[in-house]
């Protein structure tokens, strides 16, 4: 047996530093945010993570100037700060404040400790034009000062305008504390917690499981059965509204409209939303080679028309352009159901003939001669279809929200399972010769069923090829680089999917370490899945393990979370491994062959989140962006 290691490396750590005070007469202040320490977005006062997304200012985050944050709105916008520890002790939330209409306490949503309503109705005070402090009595607003988990705030209220804040802080007086305070964390490692990567942070960069609101309150129904199983089942539609099928791909023409595709394209699917919400020119690029404001001018994609014509569905594919056409007609070919084929029309428009490299995240200091792949799938599957497409739920219903994000949101509203951080893998986890994840990976049997995956090799359970590379880094690391391409006539929805195989053992010390790269998306800032992660040391396989990956996208369109037909992603798995067991080109060739042979990716069917792979290799470790 292969034991390489007896202590658990340092991980992630799944708290705060330490509590920042200061001393108001006798009395201190926990305090979240003074928003005068360069830190943000990115950590908080306390250490943790903190960001936002979709404001008017600062590229999505908002803009620090002369001590405070200010947040422009219109219709959109979440601001999160993860507070991971009690605050029974100070239990009024306390924010300084001010608008620049006056009256936007109706204009947004505060979500902290299980507490969650428009903050007019958390609170007495108003926010004014000038500097004032709002108070919410955590205890009397139903929230739990034990748990606080985040201060969270949401403007998809349909309200336009704009606040800045100075502090925010957990007092006991509800007073916020003078702005020359300071914090002082103890004295720990000062690298903020719960970090997402080097990204900014985005709807779709949100760490840990804190989503930035709009889930459904705990006390939401669940529908579930008392049966011991899940408390969190998510209510999914038996079928989306009929019909859903596409004209014959023979009558779709330049002059078919969006609505004559589907009828429903706007209730339930928001189509028009995920048309306007990310048009291009109007959002961030960044790490995408190809833009784009360069496709729409490359494909004829015409703007205007889509701003004037798509809301009541009178949107022509002639009008996007060049693109959507003949993939719509192909998906027309394929059975594919009508309503996903109108949620993917923004970015099939979009979606170049040729195949896009998927790029890496970190640039390497060096990559391997050696490659494995790209190889087809070995037990031959079947073309696939997922026949049903959760809505985009532009609007934040919670319900929708629900099954739109029903993975990612699973660790915080699923209390039938426990659910940690990857930085809490113990050893006994690490080590653990009963999870069936290692005869998935080196027997090629499914960890649910025992049976074959039908195949000696890369094996999938929809139409793909895939490509193992190695990366080097830099500083004692590698990344483990899988390349997955969609050999299909039809797209795949990414979200729940499930990956294992056998790769370099990193004794499970950085699992949060990890990037999926995908161009079919505005920027990479955008549709940037968490992960749950896990990695068990295979005793068969010297200074090798098995590792699993669960993505779980949240809060962009759908057609963000797509491997398109004929078009790659990637997934880098960061590894504090120097390469130096892998000295010779053999050595080197045999790691890849076996990381290919091992791999398998499992789509979600039936909109189940692969509950039952889950539970048997015990997939519960989430990791943030």
């Amino acid at each position: 047996m292969v034991d390489r290691r007896t202590v658990l490396k340092g991980g992630i750590a799944f708290g705060s530093l330490g509590l920042a005070s200061t001393v108001v007469g006798q009395e201190s202040a926990l305090v979240v945010h003074d928003f005068d320490g360069g830190t943000y977005p990115g950590s908080n006062d306390l250490g943790n993570w903190a960001g936002a997304g979709s404001f008017a200012n600062g590229d999505g985050s908002g803009e620090v100037a002369d001590g405070a944050l200010r947040l422009e709105y219109d219709n959109a916008g979440w601001f999160a700060s993860n507070v991971r520890q009690s605050v029974a002790d100070r239990d009024r939330l306390t924010m300084r404040v001010r608008g620049d209409s006056g009256g936007e306490e109706s204009d947004f949503l505060v979500d902290v400790g299980g507490a969650r309503d428009l903050l007019s109705n958390l609170t007495d005070d108003a926010i004014g034009t000038e500097w004032s402090t709002v108070s919410v009595d955590l205890s009397a607003a139903g929230g739990d000062p034990e748990n606080p988990k985040a201060v969270r705030m949401n403007f998809w209220q349909g309200a336009s305008g704009a606040v800045e804040i100075d502090r925010i802080a957990f007092t006991s007086d509800g007073e916020a504390p003078p702005s020359t305070a300071t914090a002082t964390p103890t004295p720990m490692d000062p690298t903020p917690t719960d970090t997402p990567d080097d990204e900014t942070p985005t709807p779709t960069d949100t760490p840990d499981d804190d989503t930035p609101t709009d889930e459904p309150d705990d006390d939401t129904p669940t529908d579930a059965p008392d049966d011991g199983g899940s408390t969190w089942d998510v209510p999914f539609p038996d079928r989306p509204p009929e019909p859903d099928s596409l004209p014959a791909a023979s009558e779709i023409t330049e002059d078919t409209t969006v609505a004559e595709l589907y009828e429903g394209f706007d209730d339930p699917y928001y189509v028009p939303r995920s048309f306007t919400d990310y048009l291009p020119g109007e959002t961030g690029s960044k790490l995408q080679e190809w833009t784009d404001t360069e496709k729409a001018e490359e494909f004829g994609y015409d703007v205007s028309a889509v701003e004037n014509n798509v809301g009541d569905g009178s949107l022509t594919l002639g009008q996007l352009g060049t693109q959507a056409l003949p993939y719509v007609k192909q998906l027309a070919e394929n059975d594919f159901p009508a309503h996903a084929t109108v949620k993917l029309l923004p970015r099939l428009a979009l979606l170049p003939d040729e195949e896009e490299d998927p790029g890496v995240h970190d640039e390497p200091s060096a990559v391997w001669d050696e490659t494995a792949g790209p190889t087809a799938a070995t037990n031959d599957p079947d073309q696939f279809v997922q026949d049903r497409w959760p809505t985009d739920a532009r609007t934040y219903q919670p319900m929708e929200v629900r099954v739109r994000d029903r993975a990612h949101d699973q660790p915080e509203y699923d209390d039938s399972r426990e659910w940690a951080s990857s930085g809490s893998i113990s050893d006994s986890f690490y080590n653990d010769e009963t999870n069936p994840v290692l005869d998935a990976a080196a027997e090629k049997v499914h960890p649910v069923t025992g049976e074959s995956l039908g195949g000696d090799g890369f094996t999938a359970n929809a139409p793909m090829e895939a490509e193992i590379r190695i990366h080097e880094t830099g500083g004692g690391y590698m990344n483990q680089y899988i390349k997955l391409t969609n050999t299909s006539e039809v797209p795949y929805f990414q979200d729940a999917a499930v990956i294992w195989w056998l790769g370099p053992s990193g004794d499970a010390s950085n699992l949060s370490d990890g990037h999926w790269n995908n161009p079919h998306r505005p920027s990479a800032s955008l549709g940037h899945p968490q992960r749950d992660v896990i990695e068990v040391n295979h005793p068969d396989y010297d200074e090798l393990a098995v590792y699993a990956v669960r993505l779980a996208n949240h809060d962009e369109p759908y057609h963000m979370r797509t491997i398109y037909p004929g078009q790659s992603v990637a997934m880098e798995i960061g590894t504090p491994r120097d390469g130096s067991a892998w000295s010779s080109s053999s050595d080197r060739q045999d790691l890849v062959d076996t990381m290919l042979d091992s791999l398998h990716v499992e789509l979600e069917t039936n909109l189940n989140r692969n509950d039952p792979i889950i539970d048997a290799i015990d997939l519960t470790y989430r990791v943030p962006n």
